[in-house]
């Protein structure tokens, strides 16, 4: 199997994949030198930086084999596995007119939720109904009943347009395809034409939608058949993985075996210090490790955090996507150049919430009056401007002296998927307790 990597992790990753048997392709010029590389082939699998950089999305052809390796080695990370494109029979549960959405029963105990907006005719609960996985949200598995079947390259869509990836460009290759598509008995599907489908043979690609074809009749099939909720179609498999400051440190570590590595060097990186970092790399034959990481903290500090400015707390939720909290610093507590904790308070048209952010801690603060709210999530990485924190979307809330907890069930979920380590699921579970009792 041959990976490509890309982004902040890519060396401590190459060297981790290289030293388990697989073959690195397309690697960056300085890494190609490090590790004496020079396959340029094309990759089956593809590891990249998700867009907070707090971790890498990998994504090709068995992408699993790969994250199996990293489980190995990471213990403190997120695991995500992101169903894009899966195809169910599911069962109408009822309607949350609070969303506007229509709750959907699917296998292994799952629920799904799925705009009204997209559904035409009557919600009868009890009824079935073909849906697709369109990702995650809040803990919800997102839901479309405009299908997609996936191939390697050329994607049909159901009610669909045909059209080309953006890096299609020739007018000769857009034609070529669009000659295809016409040629072929689609009936009411679209075709999306992914980028390289221009280089490959006419007959292979006519080949591939024949095929697509026969595996929608397939779905129908297995739809017509089901009286209970089930899978129908796999879709494809993405994986985002979110580390957590311990692993960042052992990456460091597996990093320093191929080059000069600063403590601290992909925590540094992923909130784009790179500048700092690689200034401090070009002297660590100068100092030591314990004093280079002195003279960058005490570099950091100069800039913040500073009390009564404003201030970000940047969050990554398991899927990469990402929201953030802007305030001003009300607090901040250091101790021999380490933040440890801060308080930050939020203000807009719905009124003012505090939040306090703790180094040591699985979870994150808000009160809001008479109100608090905990957030779980992994331990926070503290700056002079801002704070990356990645959250499970668990939270528990008190208000008027009782405590609710939403999706409360979801660590034991990620347990049962894989996508924690039994380590990481022991502390969080502490985490949640704690969470629970305010």
């Amino acid at each position: 199997m041959k990976v490509k990597v890309r982004g902040i992790y890519s060396t401590a990753i190459t060297k981790l994949l290289l030293d388990s048997g697989f073959e690195i392709t397309q690697a960056a010029d300085a890494i190609k030198q490090a590790l004496n590389l020079s396959d340029d082939s094309a990759p089956d699998v593809m590891i990249e930086d998700v867009d907070t950089k707090e971790g890498i999305y990998v994504y090709g052809s068995d992408p699993g084999k790969i994250v199996e390796i990293l489980k190995k080695h990471l213990k403190e990370s997120v695991f995500y596995k992101e169903d894009i494109g899966k195809i169910y029979c599911g069962i109408i549960k009822n309607t949350d007119q609070k969303s506007k959405s229509i709750v959907i029963a699917l296998p292994d105990d799952e629920e799904g939720v799925l705009d009204l907006k997209n559904f035409w005719g009557y919600v009868k609960p009890g009824s079935k109904i073909l849906v697709q996985s369109k990702g995650t949200y809040d803990g919800k598995i997102m839901l479309s009943t405009q299908l997609r079947i996936f191939g390697e390259n050329v994607i049909i869509i159901k009610n669909g347009f045909t059209k080309m990836s953006r890096g299609i460009r020739s007018h000769e290759d857009r034609d070529k395809l669009d000659e295809i598509a016409k040629g072929m008995d689609l009936k009411d599907w679209g075709i999306l034409w992914v980028q390289g489908a221009e280089n490959r043979e006419e007959d292979v690609l006519r080949r591939e939608l024949e095929s697509l074809m026969e595996k929608e009749k397939e779905i129908t099939e297995k739809f017509n058949s089901s009286t209970e909720p089930a899978t129908l179609y796999e879709g494809i498999d993405k994986y985002f993985t979110l580390f957590g400051k311990e692993d960042k440190a052992r990456l460091d570590d597996i990093r320093k075996k191929v080059m000069p590595t600063i403590p601290k060097h992909h925590m540094l990186k992923s909130a784009g210090y790179t500048i700092l970092t690689d200034f401090a790399e070009n002297l660590m034959d100068r100092a030591s490790d314990s004093e280079m990481s002195q003279k960058v903290a005490e570099t950091l500090l100069r800039y913040g955090p500073i009390k009564n400015k404003m201030y970000r707390l940047a969050f990554t939720r398991l899927n990469g996507t990402s929201y953030r909290v802007d305030g001003i610093l009300e607090d901040v507590v250091v101790e021999n150049n380490d933040v440890k904790s801060l308080r930050l308070t939020n203000r807009n048209d719905w009124g003012e919430k505090t939040y306090i952010v703790e180094a040591g801690k699985d979870y994150v603060v808000v009160k809001r009056g008479d109100s608090e709210d905990r957030i779980l999530t992994l331990k926070p990485e503290i700056f002079p401007k801002f704070a990356k924190i990645t959250t499970f979307d668990i939270t528990a809330k008190k208000e008027n002296g009782a405590v609710t907890v939403s999706n409360d069930n979801r660590i034991e979920k990620l347990r049962k998927k894989g996508e924690i380590s039994h380590e990481l699921e022991e502390s969080l579970k502490k985490a949640l307790s704690e969470i629970s009792s305010i």
